[in-house]
């Protein structure tokens, strides 16, 4: 049985690594309305602080953060945002642009009361974050980019130069189960999702069996097709941008198992990506002069979790540092 290309796809943009063992206390949920017929879920884990809204990557929903979000409720009152087209969250047919994404964002938080939200946004939730700025300026209390300040829209012309190598399928024992994808992510891709995330993204059958992906065929393509330049030049909150500089064993911890033309499209698409990663660094901070720039070489892309005491220990300082 082969998989479909979108769950293919969700399975390789999977984030995280978790400890996850479903035995913490599950998050409150509540869901918001942001537009007409179309409601967020928002996850909430509690804590005391500044508010702050967790906002994931392409592909994922807000329960990829159940362990990261646990670890910043020293530092802050946690929630985190599922957006359209994902997990519990309406599939919307439309609204994946950037400007109506972010929308959805300040909705949502205009919903929970939140005035002055800290936004922590991974991956592609940077263009999001970006335009937030724009549009309602002064309204976030504080941005952090997790590998996230990156203009996004420039993706494709680094798949066409350096083209990922392809990926190695799960066999049918990794889809036995959802304990068994977990297993697969982290051999494979070197880190997993926390379980309630494997189950937020995937159907299974009643032997366990991964069946499919629950989200729609179309939300991740939608949102690829409509990011645009972010502008960055706007963002004048305090700004915390950490980024993760690639290495081949990070990147393709299964690299070895490759064959030769796909390893060396391995080393060549770390190469760029590191190349990438400086050149979009340096122009984040020219854009926004006053944020803090962390680079971790060696580091995971999903790093908030697969190094969750570190990344939570940066982040928390940062919030701690922002004072009343």
């Amino acid at each position: 049985m082969r998989l479909s290309t979108t769950l293919a796809f969700c399975l390789l943009a999977l984030c995280p690594l978790a400890v996850g063992t479903g035995l913490a206390a599950a998050p409150d949920t509540v869901f918001v309305e942001v537009d007409e017929g179309v409601r967020l879920e928002v996850l909430d884990w509690g804590g005391e602080g500044p508010e702050v809204m967790l906002l994931a990557g392409l592909g994922n929903t807000a329960h990829v953060f159940d362990d990261f979000a646990r670890r910043l409720t020293g530092h802050a009152r946690v929630r985190g945002l599922t957006r359209r087209g994902y997990g519990a969250s309406t599939h919307a047919v439309n609204g994946y642009d950037q400007r109506t994404l972010a929308r959805d964002v300040k909705t949502a938080c205009d919903r929970l009361g939140l005035r002055r939200p800290v936004l922590v946004g991974h991956s592609v939730a940077g263009s999001e974050m970006a335009w937030f700025e724009r549009l309602w300026p002064g309204r976030a209390r504080a941005l952090v980019f997790l590998d996230a300040a990156y203009d996004h829209s420039q993706m494709g012309e680094l798949d066409t130069a350096a083209p990922h190598p392809a990926s190695l399928a799960p066999t049918r024992a990794d889809r036995a189960s959802p304990a068994a994808v977990r297993d697969w992510l982290r051999r494979t891709r070197g880190f997993t999702a926390p379980l309630d995330e494997i189950m937020a993204l995937f159907r299974f059958g009643k032997d366990g069996r991964l069946m499919d992906s629950r989200a729609t065929a179309t939300a991740n393509g939608l949102v690829r097709l409509a990011l645009t330049p972010p502008p960055y030049e706007d963002v004048r909150a305090p700004t915390l941008a950490i980024y993760a500089k690639p290495t081949l064993d990070v990147r393709y911890p299964a690299h070895a198992a490759f064959d030769a033309k796909n390893r060396e499209r391995a080393r060549a698409r770390v190469t760029l990506e590191r190349a990438w990663m400086s050149t979009q660094a340096a122009t984040f901070q020219q854009a926004a002069p006053h944020a803090t720039i962390v680079i971790r070489d060696g580091a995971n892309h999903h790093m908030y979790l697969t190094d969750g005491p570190g990344t939570a220990l940066a982040v928390g300082a940062f919030l701690d540092g922002l004072g009343d």
